[in-house]
């Protein structure tokens, strides 16, 4: 399937269905033990979702968490050595009603501020409070509730720069239409860092045709993530599909986030749930996500942690792009008959051009344990685990059978 921007693609009132398996070769990271850091574990106890961000001393990282699945206490840890070591910050008991999100912005005076934000999900409050100080101090939360919209769930998805220094961003509601708000800053003395954070201009995404927000709807499509072209003038969006009938979808604007193409479906390669993006030096694309793919009954890391490397070419042209890593296996939820409670990443590209990123899952086995979607049975309590890696890495690993996931022998699954 070849996605066409414009017109043509949004015209498009029958699209073919995209290959549901992917043909493109697999990593095992765990073959290298040394690619990962533990960020952050506590016996027991549930820590999950976190999101990160990266100063531009290019050695200083904060990530955000809670400890409780998409709720509960606030949790913070910063590295000051690129994800050599981390240490857990103290937040006060500060408590948030959703995951977190973490974006930086750069202040007038050169000075780095990371953004906060959250919402309450039944009365579709948004909440947000900044730091100018890498997450030693914060300002006061702020909210607003946006009327038009059923709730709000996981505010920010995403957040990406407009073209007067403004910033839109985007999250979903109860009844999966998509929604972009945008944001500011505003000097004022009197405000934390004397810069207000001011949101505003509540939009729903409506696509290009009316069969377009019924696609939408008629799949879930959440959590989106963003990904610039490579010269920031297209923009695309990478759909998470709630009612697990679908692929995982692809929407395109060219005017940063105003007007969009119908959703399509993506390739098998790229089927999955909260992914994130960033380019390596080389220009490749790295995307890393959940993996959830039932509709692929063959997928061998169906419900873990895994990342795809392509171009932003492979995504307009719908291809499956070059290969896959799986970052991690994650076993049966510790808690429910869920399998795939990992992925939420925070990624980020260092200064020699390594990937960072970081995740939550079910990393290891709980020894004699069972579990009824799971074949090795239940994880323990999920933590928040780090993994770094080069492209160079990854052109080696291309080389080595050793290092490729077996696929399971071709057929036809239920």
């Amino acid at each position: 399937m070849r996605i066409l921007i414009g017109i043509l693609f949004a015209a498009t009132s029958t699209l073919a269905a995209p290959l549901r398996e992917y043909s493109i070769p697999m990593f095992e990271l765990a073959r290298e033990p040394s690619a990962y850091t533990v960020v952050d574990r506590v016996e027991g106890q549930y820590l999950g979702q976190p999101t990160t961000v990266l100063f531009k001393d290019g050695r200083t990282l904060l990530a955000a968490y809670t400890d409780a699945h998409g709720n509960g206490r606030l949790l913070m840890s910063r590295s000051a050595d690129g994800g050599d070591s981390w240490q857990r910050m103290d937040t006060g008991g500060t408590r948030v009603p959703e995951v977190p999100t973490l974006y930086k912005l750069p202040l007038p005076d050169g000075r780095e501020r990371v953004l906060l934000f959250t919402c309450q999900p039944r009365n579709g409050t948004l909440e947000w409070m900044w730091s100018d100080d890498r997450g030693d101090s914060w300002s006061p939360r702020r909210q607003w509730k946006p009327e038009g919209t059923r709730g709000a769930i996981v505010a920010l998805a995403s957040l990406w720069p407009l073209a007067d220094g403004k910033w839109r961003g985007v999250y979903h509601d109860f009844n999966y239409d998509n929604w972009t708000v945008d944001l500011e800053l505003v000097a004022d003395p009197s405000a934390h860092g004397g810069h207000d954070c001011r949101i505003g201009n509540l939009r729903r995404m409506d696509f290009t045709t009316p069969e377009g927000r019924q696609r939408s709807r008629a799949a879930g499509l959440c959590e989106a993530g963003d990904v610039p072209s490579p010269d920031g003038k297209r923009l695309a969006l990478l759909f998470r599909p709630q009612h697990k009938k679908t692929n995982a979808m692809i929407a395109f604007s060219e005017d940063r986030g105003l007007s969009w193409t119908d959703p399509a479906e993506l390739p098998g390669a790229l089927s999955g749930e909260r992914h994130t993006a960033r380019y390596t030096p080389d220009g490749r694309l790295v995307v890393c996500f959940r993996d959830y793919s039932p509709l692929n009954w063959r997928n061998p890391s169906h419900g873990d942690w895994v990342a795809w490397v392509g171009t932003w070419d492979d995504l307009v042209e719908g291809r499956e792009g070059q290969c896959r890593v799986r970052l991690r296996r994650n076993y049966g939820n510790s808690t429910n008959a869920n399998i795939g409670d990992c992925g939420y990443t925070g990624l980020e590209i260092l200064p020699d051009g390594r990937v960072l990123a970081v995740s939550y899952g079910h990393w290891d086995l709980a020894p004699g344990s069972t579990h009824p979607h799971h074949p090795e049975g239940r994880g323990l309590a999920p933590y928040i685990l780090q993994v770094r890696f080069s492209m160079t890495d990854l052109d080696r690993w291309r080389k080595d059978p050793a290092m490729l996931v077996a696929m399971p022998p071709p057929g036809r699954g239920e």
